[in-house]
């Protein structure tokens, strides 16, 4: 059901009040298929000819269906009865715009009485856009697209869209000279997409200014529209650039370590978060920061000059020419100071004390003088001959001047010298203990204890015993049958050990032993049965060597004690003859001479090389050595070789087979024969 809105009278007379009134008119207005923008209600007294008007914008209803508007009027008092009535629709929201369509009426008015009158207003509004065909009195002029009315905008697709009967053409000034930009000239066109107008030119392109031509605007330039060649200075690229002044600073960069935003992202060196901070040199040890490397696309840990660490490989506290650059000590025999003339003998170092022994121990390039040797005169090797048997092994203890030696040989011979004795005081007692000894006996070998002097001694019949430093007679511990060919003892956290080289037995005991002191010795399994051999020597219990030889090729053979499974493993040697003499002179060096005058040594603990021979090539029987670079050998022809690291030179040219050498350092060596000869360095006592 229609509801009707009641309007407030339209029309009163102005101050007029009286008890019974004239009568009022109620006015119905009905439009169909559109709806006003604006109603106008006029009222007109047929005989005076005045009028009233009430224009009305609050229109009820919708758009092309219609609605109704109800008004009521009471006309003055001095009007007559007779009114005509009349309603206007208008297509806006004013009165005062265009009008569409009206209807009139007349009603006759009675005192106390309201008369209707019906108005109805026919006009079309198809489109529903507010607007009235106008075939119907309106100005919508396509009234079936809501789009096009004359409040629509005019936009460029050959449509009057806003109705006022101007073609696009002439709207737009279509096909007239524009300017793209200052550099782009055209003709103005529709854009059929956008229904917009724009200057229609050749194929534009937006450049910006490209100073150092790396294919990216300036960030931020104002772009320059053109039609033609892009000119110098400038580029079609994005105006990107944060550094239009460096030609490798733009987005296209990979991001560099150079404390700049290389790929103006914003962020400097954000591919490198560890920039500045603490890092440690895995080459030197050294702490440092890390800061960019010299192609700048990586980090570098930059660290103060770290100093450098000499090898020291004699241990003398000097190191020579090869050093490690690290701030911390590397691992190994490795020192802070150089200049060490010779490193491979621990006698030998800048500032060293010069001792006798013929060779430059200060480094300074001179050797010791006369002066500075015994009795302040030359040195030289001075043989003596204590008695006529045949002397077999020797080894001294302590120092030349705090401790001896003690030698040892044939027909029951031993002989000791203490310092600060000059002579040999030469022992032949044949009591030893509940043993009385033949006094043919041979001591094959001696070693001295440096706690006390003791001589430790094997005999060529297998007797096992010692000989206390100020004594005469000996004490027997153990009698083998077996030969022993050396004796080398050892003491850890003061616990005595002995290792040795003796004959095997046709049951294959015997050959390499370890030893107590007390009892009989230990001897090495039969499955791990050395070849002969014929001397021992020890730094430490995990470097003991013997040494010996097959009578197949290859001869040579060393063998190392595993004290850990007390095994003696044979150790890889080069091709040479026999063996007869060992010297371990640290956990590392170690030296073996035997026959033909084979010579070998090992500087790493663990690879023995040949060293160059003699050239008379004598058979070599012992060596003492003090360094890598420091050894002395025997020979069966009573010769003594001095070895300096690169060859060896004869020092001593006597008669006769020398059979052991021994000594506390290059100014103090004893080497003993044949025929009781024993010869002394640099002089004798």
């Amino acid at each position: 059901m229609r509801r009707l809105l009641f309007v407030l009278p339209l029309l009163v007379l102005a101050g007029c009040k009286k008890a019974e009134t004239q009568g009022a008119v109620k006015v119905v207005v009905n439009y169909t298929e559109f709806r006003p923008g604006c109603l106008r209600v006029q009222v007109t007294d047929t005989a005076s000819g005045q009028s009233r008007v009430q224009d009305l914008t609050e229109i009820k209803g919708e758009a092309g269906v219609g609605g109704t508007m109800l008004v009521g009027v009471v006309p003055p008092s001095d009007w007559g009865a007779d009114l005509d009535v009349k309603a206007t629709a208008f297509e806006k929201a004013s009165c005062d715009s265009k009008e569409v369509v009206s209807a009139s009426g007349r009603v006759t008015v009675a005192n106390n009485t309201v008369q209707p009158v019906t108005l109805n207003l026919q006009a079309r509004d198809a489109d529903k856009d507010g607007f009235v065909d106008v075939a119907t009195g309106g100005s919508d002029c396509k009234d079936n697209n809501e789009k096009i009315h004359p409040d629509a905008e005019e936009l460029c697709n050959e449509e009057d869209d806003n109705c006022d009967g101007v073609s696009d053409a002439e709207y737009f000034k279509l096909e007239q000279a524009c300017d793209v930009s200052a550099d782009c000239k055209g003709v103005s066109r529709c854009n059929t997409e956008t229904q917009a107008v724009y200057c229609h030119s050749p194929s534009t392109v937006t450049v910006y200014p490209d100073a150092d031509g790396d294919g990216y605007g300036s960030k931020g330039s104002q772009g320059r529209i053109i039609c033609s060649a892009i000119p110098s200075g400038f580029t079609n690229g994005p105006a990107t650039d944060c550094r239009d002044d460096v030609f490798s600073i733009n987005p296209g960069t990979q991001d560099l370590c150079d404390g700049e935003d290389t790929n103006c992202d914003g962020a400097d060196d954000e591919a490198f978060p560890t920039k500045g901070m603490t890092c440690t040199n895995l080459t030197s040890q050294c702490e440092g920061t890390n800061q960019c490397s010299a192609d700048k696309r990586s980090l570098d840990c930059v660290t103060p000059a770290p100093p450098k660490w000499y090898l020291d490989e004699d241990s003398d506290g000097y190191g020579g020419a090869t050093f490690v650059e690290s701030c911390v000590k590397p691992a190994g025999s490795y020192v802070q100071q150089t200049g060490d003339c010779d490193d491979g003998n621990p006698y030998t170092y800048p500032g060293a004390t010069e001792i006798c022994d013929d060779l430059d121990n200060d480094c300074n390039g001179q050797k010791e003088t006369a002066a500075q040797c015994p009795g302040g005169a030359a040195p030289s090797w001075v043989p003596k001959t204590e008695g006529s048997s045949d002397w077999l092994s020797a080894s001294s203890w302590g120092t030349k001047t705090t401790g001896g030696i003690w030698v040892t040989g044939a027909s029951n011979r031993r002989a000791r010298m203490t310092f600060p004795e000059t002579t040999f005081t030469v022992i032949t007692s044949t009591n030893c203990g509940s043993t009385t000894l033949m006094s043919g006996t041979a001591w094959n070998s001696v070693w001295s204890d440096p706690t006390d002097g003791r001589a430790w001694l094997g005999s060529a019949g297998g007797i096992y015993g010692y000989l206390p430093q100020n004594a005469t007679n000996c004490v027997v511990v153990h009698d083998s049958n077996l030969e022993i060919f050396g004796l080398v003892g050892l003491r850890t956290n003061n616990v005595l050990s002995f290792y040795g080289a003796s004959a095997s037995s046709a049951s294959g005991v015997g050959a390499a032993f370890t030893w107590s002191g007390t009892g009989p010795p230990t001897y090495n399994n039969a499955n791990n049965a050395p070849t002969d051999i014929f001397d021992a020597h020890a730094h430490s219990p995990d470097h003991v060597l013997v040494v010996g030889g097959a009578n197949s090729n290859p001869r040579a053979r060393v063998y190392r004690y595993d004290p850990a499974t007390k095994l003696w493993n044979s150790e890889t040697v080069p091709s040479g003859d026999r063996l007869r003499g060992v010297w371990a002179v640290n956990d590392k060096v170690a030296f073996a001479v035997g026959d033909a005058g084979t010579v070998f040594r090992k500087t790493n603990g663990t690879q023995w090389v040949a060293l160059n021979r003699h050239a008379d090539q004598h058979n070599l029987t012992s060596v003492i050595a003090f360094g890598a670079n420091s050894a002395y050998a025997t020979c069966t022809n009573g010769h003594v070789y001095r070895f300096d690291g690169q060859n060896w030179t004869k020092v001593y040219n006597g008669g006769g087979r020398l059979n052991d050498i021994t000594g506390t350092g290059p100014d103090d060596i004893w080497a003993v024969g044949t025929g009781g000869r024993i010869v002394r360095w640099p002089a004798w006592p």
